[in-house]
């Protein structure tokens, strides 16, 4: 017979004593349901435009080039995208740049369905791409703080990070049969699909809770006061100095995947699908555990050992030829990777004062967008020492840094966080 008052409790449990509780907020879970839109569309974008090229040329010099043209305008304008957040409505920043990637997306089909694209205009795209990330980034990962309180922040960011992971495993499922039974422009037909969505779940939110402070704004001293308080503030910089660090190096796994699934094991999209499946369910079952851990664990102790953790298992992966090993060392990157974005935004949205929080986050997204000069670097370091070589030497590097840069990061002292 079931028990209705221990299921009662259960559920009360899951929904107060987790991360679970930040879903209690109406404007939290329209943002939630818009992420989950939005990261489909992003997982797809990311890797389609990767595959294309690739399929194209058979160059990890040009898949490099994507990733390069996708990410150097983040890092040339995200600073000024962090002014813009402090300065303007942040949610109504984010409906115009998510109704730009749409209409991107779909122009991207259209050139695809009438075999009009190339290499050039692929990396054109990206570039348009990588512009609207660079205003779009910090408008979006500096509204979490106003949808929920401080004390769930943790959790929410967890609960957010997990449309990551879910779209993470979502996307290799659908990726090789979309390509199969409809073609790459397919794809990208959905992809549009994905972002409009995304759009119309932010247009239930309140832009009112999103307006900036009203003050003479200028964006020469708001630079600078933004650079002088990240330089000030010791735990935000080192926090930034090890991403970047990290982010560098963990682009060799991005950009060599399609060379590495097609030589080293002998197979095509199916293969590159497979180990995008095994990174996704790592990232998915990371995820979970920061949901329902995620504030009770110390953010610094797990920002270093996820680092460290890379490390290893990019040496396996590229070392091992069994499936079944690539797929968990895979997995262990997925999952390793999801717990250090995870715990260093949660450390730098905490530590960020409201007013400065948009540049903050701006700058901290150098820790993702640096992985522009990673792959381009890592592109033509393959071409001439080979996949395996080059994945293995990123390994080596982003355990050395974890353990170097985090030791100072540690000795710091980083308010009102564990």
């Amino acid at each position: 017979m079931v028990n209705f008052k221990n299921l009662s409790r259960i559920a009360l449990f899951i929904k107060y004593k987790t991360g679970f509780e930040a879903f209690t907020s109406r404007e939290y879970r329209f943002f939630w349901l818009a992420a989950a839109f939005s990261n489909i569309g992003i997982w797809c974008l990311g890797y389609g435009r990767i595959w294309l090229m690739h399929e194209m040329t058979g160059s990890t010099k040009m898949v490099g080039l994507v990733g390069f043209f996708t990410l150097s305008p983040v890092l040339l304008l995200s600073v000024l995208g962090g002014v813009l957040a402090d300065s303007r409505n942040r949610l109504i920043n984010v409906r115009i740049t998510r109704m730009l990637f749409s209409l991107l997306a779909l122009v991207t089909a259209i050139l695809l369905f009438y075999d009009l694209i190339n290499p050039f205009l692929l990396l054109t795209i990206s570039f348009c791409a990588g512009i609207l990330l660079a205003l779009d980034l910090p408008s979006r990962a500096s509204m979490l703080p106003a949808l929920v309180d401080k004390r769930l922040l943790p959790s929410a960011i967890s609960l957010y990070s997990i449309v990551f992971g879910a779209s993470a495993i979502i996307g290799p499922l659908i990726f090789a049969p979309l390509v199969k039974f409809t073609g790459i422009q397919g794809v990208f037909f959905i992809i549009s699909s994905c972002y409009f969505l995304t759009y119309l779940s932010l247009l239930k939110m309140n832009a009112n809770l999103h307006k900036p402070e009203k003050k003479q704004r200028n964006v020469k001293s708001e630079l600078s006061d933004g650079f002088i308080y990240i330089f000030n503030n010791k735990s935000i910089r080192y926090l930034i100095i090890l991403g970047v660090s990290v982010t560098i190096f963990f682009s060799s796994f991005d950009t060599l995947l399609p060379k590495y699934s097609e030589e080293w094991l002998s197979g095509g999209v199916e293969s590159f699908s497979k180990i995008l499946l095994g990174s996704g369910i790592g990232g998915l079952i990371a995820t979970s555990f920061l949901i329902f851990f995620g504030t009770q664990v110390k953010h610094k102790i797990i920002i270093i050992l996820s680092c460290i953790g890379i490390g290893i298992a990019f040496i396996l992966f590229a070392a091992s030829k069994n499936i079944l090993i690539i797929f968990v060392a895979a997995a262990f990157v997925g999952g390793l990777k999801t717990l250090f974005n995870t715990m260093s935004t949660t450390l730098a949205q905490v530590l960020a004062d409201n007013n400065f929080r948009g540049r903050v986050m701006s700058v901290h997204q150098l820790t993702w967008s640096s992985s522009a000069i990673g792959s381009l670097i890592v592109g033509f370091t393959a071409e001439f020492f080979g996949i395996r070589l080059t994945l293995i030497v990123c390994g080596a590097f982003i355990s050395l840094m974890g353990f170097l840069v985090g030791r100072k990061l540690t000795t710091k002292r980083v308010e009102n966080t564990r």
